[in-house]
Order: structure tokens, then sequence, then C-alpha cells
């Protein structure tokens, strides 16, 4: 059974004065690979609207996390890591790269203000799942004032990955949305981002 964490006793308060770096973890696993043209779609979508005063990473979670783009305020950068977006393979890696972003890219970066934007398809199991390890991370994630957003592209059942995904939006006042196909992605992702500016 998971058991996950109700972050209840931290309050998530936005500070308009910090700087803010958004994680970008795109699902690059075989579950993808059918989907390409609308995940760099979505992709390209994001970037044009972010703020060009955002800072942004983007990593990739077919089988182990995989840096696509170190952050950067340079959207010509971003558009770049987007066109050459391509399918790992193999099974995604979602939490463990969720938890290897927060130790390398959120955590070390105590001048920004961390926001993570997911986009996912679902799969019924990820073997072991270290939800100590994502309890943790959620407690720290609220006190740096985080906060998630995701889509999620699946079909009627739902997997591990929505679960931690919906806890982790809803713990951070986030927005989580359900797709069955990936059709509309471009315009879901350019909503995440101006919810990211209004962040700001």
């Amino acid at each position: 059974m998971l058991l996950l964490c109700l972050a209840t006793s931290f309050a998530v308060t936005v500070r308009a004065v910090d700087p803010l770096r958004v994680v970008l973890i795109v699902d690059s696993s075989t579950n993808m690979s059918s989907m390409l043209t609308e995940f760099r779609a979505g992709l390209h979508s994001f970037v044009d609207t972010i703020p060009n005063d955002v800072e942004v990473t983007l990593i990739s979670t077919g089988g182990q996390l995989r840096v696509r783009l170190a952050p950067t305020f340079d959207k010509a950068l971003m558009h770049a890591a987007a066109a050459r977006f391509a399918a790992d393979g193999g099974a995604n890696s979602f939490l463990d790269t969720l938890l290897e972003a927060n130790q390398r890219f959120i955590r070390p970066a105590t001048d920004r203000r961390p926001i993570v934007i997911v986009l996912t398809t679902d799969q019924p199991s990820m073997g072991e799942t270290r939800i100590d390890d994502y309890n943790a991370f959620v407690e720290t994630f609220l006190r740096r004032h985080g906060r998630a957003h995701g889509v999620v592209i699946r079909g009627v059942s739902s997997g591990i990955v929505s679960r931690v995904l919906e806890n982790l939006t809803n713990n951070t006042d986030g927005v989580m949305t359900t797709m069955a196909v990936p059709n509309s992605l471009a315009t879901r992702m350019k909503e995440l981002a101006e919810q990211v500016a209004a962040q700001q």
C-alpha cells in the first residue's frame, strides 16, 4: 500500500522576489514513442510561452534520468532541445528521476524557487517504489516554496505515476491534467507555462 504524505503542516507561500527555476521532466519511455510529434509540439509551445526571465532545465525519464538541457534562460537552446527530443525506450523512471532531479537541480539552487513541470504517460507498476524518499522530498520541496504541475496521458485506469503526481500537485497547490490522447498537448503545455508566469 502506498503511503503518500499529505503535507498539511506546510503553507505554500509564493515569494515574487525569488527567481524561478523550472525543472521540466518529460517521459521518454517506450510508452510515449508513438506520441513523439505531440510531445515535441507541447515542448515548443511551453518554451514559446514561458517568460524570458525563467530558467528551464529539461530532463527525460526513459530508463533513467537524462539531462537534455542544462539550466538556461536561452530560448534558442530550449527550442533546440525540444526539436531533438526523442524516445529513449525502456520503462518510465519517473519517481527515481524526480528524486535525482531534486538532488542535482533543485536542492543546490538555493537562490531559485523551484517549479516542477511533468509531462508523462502512466503505467501500472514501477517496481520498488521509494515512497519514504518521496515523502521526505515533498516536505523539503514545500519548505522551498516549490510548486508542481503536470500532464498525464493514460487510459481509464491509473497507475503509480498518476498517483504520485496527483499527490505532488495537490500538496503544492498545483494543477494536474489527465488526457486520454495527446492531440491537445500543445495547448495544455501553453497553459502550464502561463501558470508558471502567474507565479512570478
